[in-house]
């Protein structure tokens, strides 16, 4: 999405600054005499304060890659990741550090994630003492709270991780992330490994925590189903590319991209009439690899409407706005509704 795309965007949101810009990030891992995965390469969005936005793709398209580049957790190969004002790709040491405050990360497997030789206590309060926050009947207290916050008994502190239950573990956490504060929190797949129902515990406890503390979220999964009941708006990633963003709920009811349309057409309806008739779409082929992606449209390959090798094989399509609110990167998005 080029920056003027951007501003448009922003003008028609209104003169709120987003919380979070990113700007052109790539992340290539060198990969010796064989070249570099080119896991996130040229993506760009905004996220306005207390926004929820989903961000789907298949495994390995790049977005657990780009969580960790907005967190820093791993440094971006170029770009810019803007965070309340301050191109954090630029910060080092103790600067980064005290930025990082602010954003926080929900893991995906709440098995590995909490360290077995911790107490829970110990887990939650880890942050608090490493900035200095709180120490002594404080930091019990605080622990006690941010249990109580996530539904947890607050007298758990002095248990190990494998005395929970996964969702137990997963609420464990999401306290863990809410110590310092945050203003911004990824979410990475944070319920794939739970089972359905504890899965939608999960959810709601997101959502009524955003409401009590104005959280912004970015909402990385898999299941389009869970994106769409959490998610203001969507970003659908393809082999380390950003190929269409736009409200949930407009998305859902149309598409702008042929590789949406498939990933959608994938979703279960618990209704065995509406489930008959419904046709899904089966693309052909394997993706391609992140070390040679193809050239042009990297969706070409395997797209039902692609036309090659003009312009689809020759030519990257930008992502742009199509109507307001929704931006593609597809030669022939007006056909989409027809595949």
């Amino acid at each position: 999405m080029s920056s003027a795309t951007l501003d448009a965007e922003r003008q028609r949101l209104g003169t709120e600054e987003p919380l979070l810009r990113v700007v052109e990030v790539v992340k290539h891992f060198h990969a010796g005499v064989i070249g570099s995965v080119k896991a996130v390469d040229g993506v760009s969005f905004d996220i306005r304060p207390g926004e929820t936005v989903g961000l789907v793709g298949e495994s390995g398209c790049g977005k657990s890659t780009l969580g960790r580049l907005i967190t820093q957790l791993i440094p971006a190969t170029s770009g810019q990741v803007v965070f309340d004002g301050v191109d954090i790709t630029k910060l080092r040491g103790e600067k980064l550090r005290q930025q990082r405050k602010q954003l926080q990360m929900i893991f995906q497997d709440p098995f590995a994630s909490l360290d077995p030789r911790m107490t829970v206590g110990d887990i939650i309060a880890e942050p608090l003492e490493n900035f200095g926050l709180v120490t002594g009947r404080q930091k019990d207290a605080r622990v006690q709270e941010l249990l109580r916050v996530v539904g947890l008994n607050p007298y758990f502190n002095n248990r190990y991780p494998h005395e929970f239950s996964g969702g137990q573990r997963q609420r464990i956490g999401i306290a863990r992330s809410l110590g310092l504060n945050p203003k911004l929190i990824v979410c990475d797949e944070p319920v794939s490994a739970l089972d359905v129902s504890i899965q939608a515990q999960i959810i709601n406890l997101l959502e009524d925590l955003q409401r009590e503390f104005k959280l912004t979220y970015i909402f990385i999964a898999h299941d389009l189903s869970v994106v769409r009941h959490i998610s203001n708006r969507v970003m659908v990633m393809y082999l380390g590319k950003i190929v269409e963003i736009s409200p949930s709920q407009e998305l859902y009811d149309s598409q702008e991209h042929p590789y949406t349309k498939a990933l959608l057409s994938a979703i279960p309806v618990p209704n065995p009439r509406v489930e008959s008739q419904r046709r899904l779409i089966e693309l052909s082929g394997e993706i391609p690899s992140p070390l040679n992606p193809p050239s042009g449209c990297r969706f070409h390959t395997r797209c039902p409407i692609a036309k090659v090798p003009t312009p689809c094989a020759d030519t990257e399509p930008p992502l742009e706005q199509k109507a307001p609110g929704r931006f593609a990167a597809c030669h022939f998005s007006e056909r989409v509704r027809t595949v």
